[in-house]
């Protein structure tokens, strides 16, 4: 089949052939309490445990925005935009508005309040203005409260970039028409979903250009600075060339995560990790997964934490489960949840309904459907405690209601302390309406 030749189809492209991320994995919260004791020297006061997790409400539709009208939803013709977290249990979510200006936007709900990051129609640095966030938008938040994300433009040279929010300022990492770094010759032609770490580093896929020839690269923006990390047709670690990527995830350290197909090499694809020195190979497509059976198609998006933890979920084959979320710990996969598998609350596992979404500690949050429970679908989290049920459709919800159902195409998020965000549609006194739920501690007021 021929490979699309436009920079949408080209990461399309990828996207089909790496295959969509089923299932994220979840995290578990953990607080130890030191107390002062006996004749010690006198101790800075211990702080209180932290309070249970609960579920709490971000936004719902029909809640005003900062934007003007109001929010209608959370997803892009039925697929959930995720709603990533920090530690100080800021969320920045995307929605699309009612009787404003402007269609959609992306917002930042903390100390009880909700502010608007970027909205089409906000003049960027470079002149433009934004007219969009794609069909998969996404972004992520640092706990510095700064928000990374993709946009395409209007009104000037550039028709799409890549942007970091913060402040009530707007800073373009990289935009479209731009020369490709480290790439003679190519232009970058069209950004996927960026990652971004605690010091402010951007990790992305982009679409190039070199005349008639298009390609991928994954880059990395560092104090200012655009490196390429990879890029098509780049020698793969074991032989063969890389063909097509995965999007990227980035962790504190500055390490990047990705998959990619391999071609003319002893693997098809596989997973990788970049320390910026080096890029190494993780896990190959093929290699027996430990559930049996072998590794037949890696999750488009994965995740990696500090400690070199990749979250992702799988296609198996010649064995084993069908589908399964996996977490690889120094280069050995072990599985959190397998198709079929028993699930806690009661059923099995049928499918995920995600990608994976990993915190800090290890923990993995994903979305499964179920077979033979008392609920169609649910949110779990996987960590040092086991799985544990998060939330499912009956569930009762803050100042009355419940969760009455998930989006189409439902999708989470994870914080790096394993608050898990995610969208339902709850049901308050006969009425719907599309909801942003948060789970964790009590978030600040």
């Amino acid at each position: 089949m021929a490979r699309p030749s436009g920079p949408s189809g080209l990461l399309a492209g990828a996207r089909r052939r790496i295959g969509l991320a089923l299932a994220p994995v979840a995290l578990l919260w953990l607080c130890v309490l030191w107390a002062a004791s006996g004749d010690r020297p006198p101790a800075p006061a211990a702080k209180a445990p932290l309070a249970p997790a609960a579920l709490q409400v971000i936004a719902a539709a029909g809640d005003p925005s900062p934007a003007d009208g109001s929010f209608d939803r959370f997803d892009v013709e039925g697929r959930v935009v995720p709603a990533p977290a920090n530690r100080r249990g800021e969320v920045a979510f995307f929605a699309t508005l009612l009787r404003s200006a402007a269609e959609e936007g992306w917002f930042v709900a903390a100390q009880g309040r909700i502010g608007k990051l970027a909205v089409v129609g906000d003049a960027v640095p470079s002149g433009e203005r934004l007219a969009g966030f794609g069909e998969n938008p996404a972004a992520a938040i640092n706990d510095a409260g700064a928000v990374a994300f993709s946009a395409q433009l209007t009104g000037g040279k550039a028709t799409s970039g890549v942007f970091v929010a913060q402040r009530g300022k707007l800073a373009a990492v990289a935009l479209s028409g731009a020369a490709a770094p480290d790439e003679p010759q190519a232009t970058l032609a069209e950004f996927e979903q960026p990652a971004l770490n605690d010091a402010g580093d951007v990790a992305f896929l982009a679409a190039t250009r070199r005349g008639r020839e298009a390609g991928e690269a994954i880059y990395l923006w560092r104090k200012g600075q655009l490196s390429k990390l990879v890029a098509s047709g780049d020698r793969a670690p074991g032989g063969g060339n890389f063909s097509s990527f995965g999007n990227p995830a980035l962790n504190n350290k500055g390490e990047v995560a990705f998959g990619a197909l391999i071609e003319q090499g002893p693997i098809l694809g596989g997973i990788f990790l970049s320390s910026g020195k080096e890029i190494r190979s993780v896990l190959a497509a093929g290699g027996p997964a430990p559930t049996g059976g072998i590794f037949a198609r890696f999750s488009e998006r994965l995740d990696v934490n500090d400690a070199g933890t990749i979250a992702f979920s799988a296609v198996l084959r010649q064995g084993g489960p069908e589908v399964a979320v996996f977490a690889v710990e120094n280069d050995v996969p072990r599985a959190l949840a397998a198709v079929g598998q028993a699930a806690p609350g009661g059923g099995t596992y049928a499918a995920f309904a995600s990608w994976p979404a990993m915190g800090n500690d290890g923990a993995v949050a994903f979305l499964a459907s179920l077979d033979g429970g008392p609920d169609g679908l649910a949110v779990y989290r996987a960590g040092a405690e086991g799985v544990r049920r998060v939330a499912a459709i009956g569930d009762a919800l803050p100042g009355g209601g419940r969760i009455a159902a998930f989006p189409l195409y439902p999708s989470l998020a994870i914080a790096p302390d394993g608050a898990v965000t995610f969208a339902a549609i709850a049901e308050r006194d006969g009425a719907r309406a599309d909801t942003l739920l948060f789970y964790g501690p009590p978030r600040g007021k």
